[in-house]
C-alpha cells in the first residue's frame, strides 16, 4: 500500500507518541539518601557518598537500591513494548524496532543510554541495562516473549525475569462515523474542485476558432477575444500545475493511522494524479482547437477522457469511505 509504505517511514521521524514524559535521565541528582555516615558532613562529601552507591559494583549499593535500579530498568522495557506492539500491529513485522525508533516513539526512553533492541521480520529483542549492573531482556518470536537476565543473582533468580509471556496488541482505533464524513467531504471537495477548473476552461475557451497560429497569436492584442480569455484563465486558474489533490490528501489520510487506513485512500491519490495530468492534456488540445490544428472531435476526446478519470476518483472515495 503506497499510502501506508509512507506512514511507516514517517514513523521513524515522527517526534511525539505515547507519552512525552520527562527527559531528564532517572538516576540524575541525589540518590538512596546518600547521606554521609556520621551526621551532616559537607555537600561534596554527600554528593560522592551518593555516586559511589549508584555505580554497579560498588559495595556501598542496598538491596534497597539495586531493587529500585532493576525496577526501573524493567519499566522502560514494559514502555519499549508498547512501542513496539504499536508498530507490530500497524505493519506486522519487527522491521522498525532500533533504539532509535523507540526514542522518537516515547520519549523517556531517551534517558535510558542502556537501551538496546534489534529487530527483523517476526523476531526481536529488546535490552536495558540496570545501575545495579543487571541486563534485562526480552525476545520476541512472533507474539510470544521470553525474559531473560544476567547475570543471575538476588534480582535475577535463575537468570530469568517475570511478565507477560504474549505481546499485549493495542485495540485498531475505530473511524468514527464523524470521521468518515469528514474524510468524504475533504476527499469530495477536492474533485468538485478539478471539476471546476474544467468548467472555468470551457467558459473561456467559448467556441471561438482562429484560421491558423498567426490570427491566434494576433488574436491576444484584443483582451476581450477568447484566445486572451483562454490566456488569462491559464494563469489565473493555473489548471496545469495545479496539485492541489495532494494537500487533501493529506489532510483526509491524517484522520487515519497505519492500522486502519484504507487502502483505496492511496488509490484516489494516483487516481486524482490521473486527473490532474488529463486536464493538462485538454488544455493543450483546447490550445492547438483554438488555431484548428486539432479537431472538436479530438477536444470532446480530451474532456471525456477527463470526467472518465474524475468519475473513478468519485468512486474512491466511496471505497475509502467503506474501510476498503
Amino acid at each position: 500500500m503506497a499510502a501506508g509504505a509512507a506512514k511507516r517511514l514517517a514513523l521513524a521521524d515522527r517526534t511525539t507518541a505515547y507519552g512525552r514524559g520527562s527527559r531528564v535521565h532517572p538516576h540524575a541528582g541525589r540518590r538512596h539518601g546518600g547521606r554521609a555516615a556520621s551526621g551532616g558532613g559537607s555537600k561534596t562529601s554527600r554528593t560522592a557518598s551518593s555516586q559511589s552507591a549508584s555505580r554497579p559494583g560498588s559495595t556501598n549499593v542496598t538491596p534497597a537500591a539495586t531493587a529500585a535500579d532493576d525496577a526501573r530498568a524493567k519499566a522502560a522495557i514494559e514502555r519499549a513494548l508498547k512501542v513496539i506492539a504499536s508498530d507490530y500491529r500497524d505493519f506486522g513485522d519487527y522491521s522498525l524496532v532500533t533504539p532509535y525508533t523507540l526514542r522518537n516513539l516515547d520519549h523517556r526512553l531517551r534517558a535510558v543510554p542502556t537501551l538496546a533492541a534489534h529487530g527483523q521480520a517476526k523476531t526481536f529483542y529488546v535490552s536495558v541495562r540496570s545501575m545495579s549492573g543487571t541486563t534485562f531482556v526480552v525476545r520476541g518470536g512472533g507474539l510470544q516473549l521470553r525474559r531473560t537476565c544476567a547475570p543471575a543473582g538476588a534480582g535475577c533468580p535463575g537468570g530469568n525475569w517475570s511478565g507477560a509471556t504474549r505481546l499485549a496488541l493495542p485495540k485498531v482505533p475505530v473511524v468514527t462515523a464523524a470521521t468518515k464524513a469528514r474524510v468524504r467531504e475533504i476527499l469530495t471537495s477536492s474533485v468538485d474542485h478539478y471539476a471546476h477548473l474544467l468548467a472555468l476552461g470551457e467558459q473561456a475557451l467559448g467556441s471561438t476558432q482562429y484560421a491558423n497560429a498567426t490570427v491566434g497569436l494576433a488574436a491576444f492584442n484584443d483582451p476581450n477575444s477568447a484566445a486572451s480569455r483562454f490566456r488569462d484563465y491559464r494563469k489565473k486558474s493555473d489548471p496545469e500545475g495545479d496539485l492541489s489533490f495532494l494537500n487533501a490528501f493529506k489532510k483526509a489520510d491524517g484522520y487515519y493511522t497505519a492500522a486502519n487506513e484504507p487502502n483505496s485512500i492511496g488509490t484516489w491519490r494516483d487516481d486524482m494524479s490521473l486527473v490532474g495530468s488529463d486536464l493538462s492534456e485538454w488544455v493543450n488540445v483546447a490550445v492547438a482547437w483554438q488555431i484548428r490544428e486539432h479537431t472538436t472531435a479530438q477536444l470532446q476526446a480530451a474532456e471525456h477522457k477527463f470526467e472518465a478519470a474524475l468519475a473513478k476518483a468519485r468512486r474512491d472515495i466511496a471505497d475509502v469511505v467503506a474501510g476498503r
